[in-house]
């Protein structure tokens, strides 16, 4: 078949094997095989064949169907000891993730072991020297998230080992230099170690594919300089060639790594597979070192980014930076320069985080922003607006593509937008699905009648101690035009804001509403039945007393529905992140309750064992 096949002699051989009854038969099959690109004609049809990857598509689907996978699969149900010597013989995979295991066989015979997963054993400190021994064919081993410190001298002898993850192995500190017999390894994770240095040999990983480093001790003084004491030794990143994935997390009060920094980059600028890069850059200049971005996802974090004792920084807005692709975070910077005005053009995220001098976020240019996705804003003491039109000449719209922006303690910030108003610009901002903001004492607008009318997208709205606030909304001064505001809005929460009076001054907002939470909002005292209408509104929470005593504003012909049966009251002695969180999660299993069952069509994975799976 791959060198051609003369169609008339294949159809005269399924005929002879009753595969088809006539030749009229046979040339129906063979076109729609063609037709559906499984089967190539040519020779003016009188020849046939098949082409490569079809072929070896259809080998790999023979030989899973032919040689069924026997997986062990005991994860998560609190083993204190993993299976007796006989389960190992005859297992393919071995699933033993999140147990209490703390003891593994001496030395298991695994001829046909193929992948063996053991993380989230927290009880797993030592493996016995000679427990890899008889793992032949063992080519996915996961021990993250176990208390090891050491790796036992049978591991090295895998040599068909593919992938190594020990990621979160927070008391494994040194990676042995029998590392680089691991001759056929593809990815090496390390993250969340507590190793100070990689080893020379890891240089001879010619096949690393995917390699991911935690260094989070520093070492300092006078050892910084010396080349035995390197971070990462001279050379060996430049040897992984087939690197397609680079991730080096760093302590950055380690002076190792401001010393070998620039000699890193010249490396990785030798790597021509890459196409994820993540590294800290201690000073902006080093970015020039960085070139073709455009076809590079990213995460960079540039700038003198010390480590903080105590993080103010709210979880959930803290692992948005890890989430996304092409990821910036510019710690104490001073000025706006070129350098991240450029990374900046293909940043779908973007960190600012204690700059010193910038007044606005538009002064990073509103051209460099077109593709952000994200945007987090920290202890900017000198941002006054998060957006300043008066900034930009241009004409262009402002952060279209702008979906989640975070704000956090910017002691001077007054609002979101400043300068001339929205309607020339309506595509400004249009996409934005959650807004959230923290700690800013100085903000007194948060909505302008012009910006709410562009936030027809607008999903979720944050607002936590903001004391100068009296409404969301902050209405013109003549008479306007009633109308529905924020069609998606479906989730507000407004904590620690003393003067708050009104929600939305009042407005109309349409019916979409699913939650709302109040907290330590004292002067809020009468709600508008057309803020918080709808069939939609599953849950209202604050401190009961509070609810108790609120009274409604009904002079605008609107009655409120019965809310008490979906009023959840607050506990000021519990943390209220806690019950906001038990909260949620109730809402979101009674969805799924409530919500008709979907039905879902064949899974292509389903019951695939990952052998399958990298085999399609």
């Amino acid at each position: 078949m791959m060198e051609g096949t003369n169609k008339v002699d294949l159809l005269e051989r399924w005929m002879k094997k009753d595969l088809i009854g006539t030749l009229d038969e046979g040339e129906g099959i063979v076109q729609q095989l063609v037709n559906a690109f499984l089967l190539e004609s040519f020779q003016k049809g009188e020849s046939i064949k098949m082409p490569d990857e079809v072929r070896k598509g259809l080998v790999k689907f023979y030989e899973a169907e032919m040689n069924p996978v026997l997986l062990v699969k005991l994860d998560g149900r609190g083993l204190m000891e993993a299976p007796k010597r006989e389960a190992w013989e005859k297992a393919n995979e071995m699933h033993f993730m999140s147990n209490k295991i703390s003891k593994l066989p001496d030395n298991p015979n695994c001829p046909l072991l193929y992948a063996l997963f053991l993380q989230g054993n927290l009880h797993l400190r030592v493996i016995s020297l000679s427990f890899f021994r008889f793992m032949p064919i063992l080519q996915i081993l996961n021990l993250s998230r176990t208390k090891i410190k050491s790796l036992p001298q049978s591991l090295f002898k895998l040599v068909q080992l593919r992938k190594f993850i020990l990621r979160g192995c927070e008391l494994f500190k040194e990676l042995p230099v029998e590392i680089g017999e691991l001759c056929h390894l593809e990815m090496l994770d390390l993250e969340e170690t507590e190793i100070t240095k990689l080893p020379v040999t890891v240089g001879k990983l010619a096949n690393l594919t995917s390699l991911k480093v935690s260094f989070n001790l520093p070492v300092n003084g006078n050892r910084k300089n010396d080349p035995a004491n390197r971070i990462i030794p001279q050379n060996v990143i430049s040897r992984l060639s087939q690197l397609e994935e680079l991730s080096i997390d760093v302590n950055p009060e380690d002076e190792r790594w401001n010393a070998s920094i620039k000699d890193i980059l010249k490396e990785v600028f030798c790597l021509n597979r890459l196409h994820f890069l993540k590294l800290h850059l201690p000073e902006v200049f080093l970015l020039n070192d960085l070139r073709n971005l455009s076809w590079m996802h990213f995460k960079f974090i540039v700038g003198n980014n010390l480590k903080r004792i105590i993080t103010r920084l709210p979880h959930a807005s803290a692992i948005k930076f890890e989430e996304q692709e092409s990821c910036l975070k510019y710690v104490n910077g001073v000025g706006i320069s070129t350098e991240i005005k450029e990374v900046l053009r293909h940043a779908t995220v973007f960190f600012l985080d204690r700059h010193l001098t910038a007044t606005s976020l538009s002064k990073f240019g509103v051209k460099t922003m077109e593709n952000l996705k994200f945007c987090g804003l920290q202890e900017c003491n000198e941002i006054e607006a998060v957006v300043n039109a008066n900034d930009e000449d241009d004409g262009d719209v402002i952060l279209h593509s702008l979906e989640y922006l975070s704000v956090h303690y910017l002691r001077n910030l007054r609002s979101i937008w400043k300068g001339q108003s929205l309607p020339p610009r309506r595509s400004s901002i249009l996409f934005l699905k959650v807004l959230k903001l923290y700690s800013c004492p100085q903000l007194t607008t948060i909505f302008t009648l012009d910006l709410v009318q562009n936030l027809n997208n607008l999903e979720e709205l944050v607002v936590e101690d903001c004391p100068k606030i009296n409404s969301l909304l902050l209405r013109p001064d003549k008479p306007i035009w009633k109308r529905w505001y924020l069609p998606k809005l479906k989730k507000v929460s407004l904590h620690y804001m003393p003067k708050l009076v009104s929600v939305f001054g009042g407005e109309w907002i349409y019916q979409s509403l699913e939650w709302l939470s109040f907290y330590d909002c004292p002067s809020l005292k009468i709600l508008s039945p057309g803020e918080i209408r709808g069939p939609a509104l599953k849950v209202i929470s604050g401190e009961a007393e509070w609810w108790s005593a609120l009274k409604w504003n009904e002079s605008k012909g609107l009655v409120p529905r019965d809310l008490d049966g979906i009023f959840i009251p607050i506990d000021r002695d519990i943390d209220l992140r806690t019950q906001l969180a038990a909260i949620n999660d109730q809402l979101q299993a009674q969805m799924q309750i409530t919500e008709p069952t979907k039905q879902s069509g064949p899974g292509v994975e389903a019951g695939t064992s990952s052998k399958q799976k990298q085999l399609a």
